[in-house]
């Protein structure tokens, strides 16, 4: 669809669709509580374009108080336009805050992260896979850890698939877990999988030592 969009001059039509469609559907689940109240709603943004400061008028008459929520998600092998993301980043009422998805997949990784300043950054899963067996994953994720964390930023690990990936991870420090030995994608926010729960408990039992919870 995107390459689609692009050949044919439309990617502004398919961000603006994006952002209304993704606002609609966040905006039943709070309605319906099947959203947590406070859970941020991460929206893939096309790097290069934005929407008019109309249109952006129009999302927050139409879903008011969506507007502090909205996390925009940048993807890493996109380019980056800087006087487009300062446009996104300064629309009143906009939370300010940005992803960095699929960090690693690209030549820019470095540039981008510099460039958006994010405060998340989302692992891809060409590093995660396997990570609880190689060294070299696990160097580079360690690096990034402790980048983001002397800056603030908040580190995802994506495409999270078995256990030993999971507790990898935690042992080095990420943030925030995503992949589908934790939950499918689904229209309706799922429960997470019990046995991906069972792991993070263990983990943080471990961490807390003897007589601790």
């Amino acid at each position: 669809v995107l390459k689609l969009a692009a050949e044919q001059g439309r990617l502004q039509e398919l961000e603006r669709l994006t952002w209304f469609k993704a606002s609609e559907c966040y905006h039943v689940l709070l309605e319906e509580g099947l959203a947590a109240p406070d859970a941020l709603l991460f929206i893939n943004s096309i790097g290069s374009q934005s929407m008019s400061q109309e249109e952006c008028g129009e999302l927050a008459r139409r879903y008011p108080g969506l507007q502090s929520r909205y996390v925009i998600e940048i993807t890493e092998s996109e380019d980056l336009d800087v006087e487009i993301t300062l446009a996104k980043r300064s629309t009143p009422g906009f939370s300010g805050l940005f992803a960095l998805d699929d960090y690693g997949s690209g030549y820019n990784s470095e540039k981008n992260l510099l460039a958006l300043n994010p405060q998340f950054i989302k692992v891809d899963i060409s590093i995660t896979r396997d990570i609880d067996s190689d060294p070299d994953k696990q160097s580079i994720v360690a690096n990034l850890i402790r980048y983001a964390h002397e800056r603030g930023m908040s580190v995802i690990a994506e495409g999270l698939e078995t256990a030993a990936e999971v507790r990898s991870v935690l042992t080095l420090g990420v943030d925030l877990l995503q992949g589908y030995f934790l939950a499918r994608p689904s229209a309706v926010p799922p429960q997470v999988n019990p046995a991906a729960l069972d792991v993070i408990q263990q983990f943080h039992v471990q961490q807390a030592g003897p007589g601790e919870s």
